[in-house]
């Protein structure tokens, strides 16, 4: 008996390793996983801002509204999975979903927007190599430099320029509440182009970081 599940689990070692190196060698050429990923992100953008120079309520307002338990899971956050698919089926249809910053990372950097199975199977090998290989910081940090946000801006630091004529660093907590908003659909949340569905996105925004504590309290 146990001579088999040893057996078992060499198999499924081989074919984990298999099928890793299978989605290393059939993912996106542009980048590679291997080297110093940040590094090679910053190359392709040309005002990247790395971690430290992002504004506290940027990261406050994505957190709240894209992830919330991003620092205290593994890159996949089952309980919001969980949750997600118990809301599409009593709604019978596509609601909410349950991706992490990290997967959206995975896919944004390494795979094309293709719903189908192999491609989420990639992501999850992905995701969990980009958990592996780097920090929280440093991916939350190439996630809001890759980014696209619409109106032809990818990266934040573009975005606002783009939306708000301002530098990164001299938003108001409700510009960086608006620019985490678009991050759920660039194609219809951007203030330039739908000002009505931006500013309501924003105040949803607003709310889930009030209930997270993130807004500061007034004297």
């Amino acid at each position: 008996m146990i001579k088999r599940i040893i057996a078992l689990l060499c198999i499924l070692l081989i074919v984990g390793v298999g099928f890793n190196y299978y989605v290393l060698e059939t993912t996106d050429e542009r980048f590679d996983l291997t080297k110093d990923l940040p590094q090679q992100v910053a190359a392709e953008i040309p005002d990247y801002v790395i971690y430290a120079d992002l504004p506290p309520e940027l990261i406050k307002a994505v957190l709240a509204v894209e992830d919330q338990r991003f620092f205290s899971h593994s890159g996949v956050d089952f309980i919001a999975l969980g949750r997600a698919m118990l809301v599409n089926l009593s709604r019978g249809r596509l609601v909410q979903g349950g991706s992490t910053i990290t997967q959206q990372l995975a896919k944004n950097l390494f795979l094309s927007q293709q719903q189908t199975l192999s491609r989420k199977v990639k992501e999850f090998f992905l995701t969990f190599a980009l958990e592996r290989n780097y920090s929280k910081e440093e991916i939350l940090e190439m996630y809001l430099n890759y980014s696209y946000f619409g109106a032809g801006a990818y990266g934040a630091a573009a975005a606002s320029q783009r939306f708000f004529a301002k530098e990164l660093d001299q938003l108001t907590v409700e510009e960086c509440a608006m620019l985490a908003g678009v991050l759920k659909g660039p194609s219809i949340y951007n203030p330039v182009e739908y000002p009505e569905q931006a500013a309501a996105r924003q105040t949803i925004v607003l709310k889930l970081m009030e209930e997270k504590g993130y807004l500061a309290q007034p004297n």
